[in-house]
């Protein structure tokens, strides 16, 4: 999986590469097995609120204009991933089970 990591306002480092490679691309390779390669490129956006809470963005186009989007916000960076994977897994299985 081709994942684009930036961060607003929050530097992104080899261990929040290694933390996100880890929660999110590597559950979501073995969902997305079947898809072609070009089908498996997405966005995630790492960002801090004024609470110091992670807010974590994901923004991914699969075919017939669909789109797969979530957001999650989570003290710990850990959790929010979770989170934000659940929220990913729902809805490729919603697209798969339609197309």
């Amino acid at each position: 999986m081709n994942l684009q990591i930036t961060g607003e306002s929050f530097n992104v480092s080899d261990r929040t590469k290694k933390l996100v490679e880890e929660k999110v691309s590597q559950h979501l390779e073995k969902l997305m097995k079947h898809f072609s390669p070009e089908m498996k490129t997405a966005q995630i956006r790492i960002s801090k609120d004024k609470l110091k809470n992670f807010q974590v963005n994901f923004d991914m186009e699969l075919p017939g204009k669909e789109q797969i989007f979530a957001k999650t916000s989570h003290r710990i960076l850990k959790s929010a991933l979770i989170d934000l994977t659940q929220a990913i897994e729902r809805q490729i299985i919603k697209y798969k089970e339609t197309n």
